[in-house]
């Protein structure tokens, strides 16, 4: 991981949403270019649905020489800057881009879902009653359905089954 050819890894601030178009820039450009990506659930069109994203969005990683590569990487479409301490630019410990490959697979990292528990507050995510707060009561049939207390005054405690996906922890 380390190279004693002169090169650091440096955090490059992207523009929003152009950290694969970044990405695909500098692999052209310099030796070495990481974006850890984050797998997870995430609300689209009123259903939580898996999707992977930038662990760290608007940042991508590159190894590459400073006083070689300092403008091509600057001044490249898509980018904003290089993260930096007053004019000085940032290396990166060769060790924070091991550990967070460490904890992924082919750059991607998941996070395991929480199961809920008992008495947990949740918030329906889809189907007709999207945006009730409830009460969790019990997984159903394995992890696939649940049972909720809806805690709304027209409801006045009514419970409703409905699938898993249907609901989220309240934050």
């Amino acid at each position: 991981m380390e190279a004693n050819d002169g090169t650091a890894w440096y955090l490059i601030r992207t523009k929003p949403g152009k950290e694969r178009w970044v990405r695909d820039q500098l692999q052209t450009t310099v030796p070495e270019v990481f974006l850890p990506l984050l797998k997870g659930k995430a609300p689209r069109w009123g259903k939580m649905v898996l999707s992977i994203g930038p662990l760290f969005p608007c940042y991508v990683f590159a190894r590459f020489d400073l006083q070689l590569r300092y403008f091509d990487v600057k001044y490249m479409p898509g980018v904003r800057g290089i993260v930096s301490a007053g004019n000085d630019p940032l290396a990166v410990p060769p060790a924070i881009i091991a550990e967070i490959r460490r904890r992924g697979v082919d750059d991607i990292v998941e996070i395991p879902e929480k199961r809920l528990d008992s008495g947990d507050k949740v918030v329906v995510v889809e189907g007709p009653f999207r945006g009730f707060e409830a009460i969790f009561e019990r997984y159903l049939s394995g992890a696939e359905r649940v049972a909720i207390l809806l805690s709304a005054i027209e409801a006045g405690g009514l419970r409703v089954l409905l699938p898993a996906s249907a609901v989220a922890k309240f934050t």
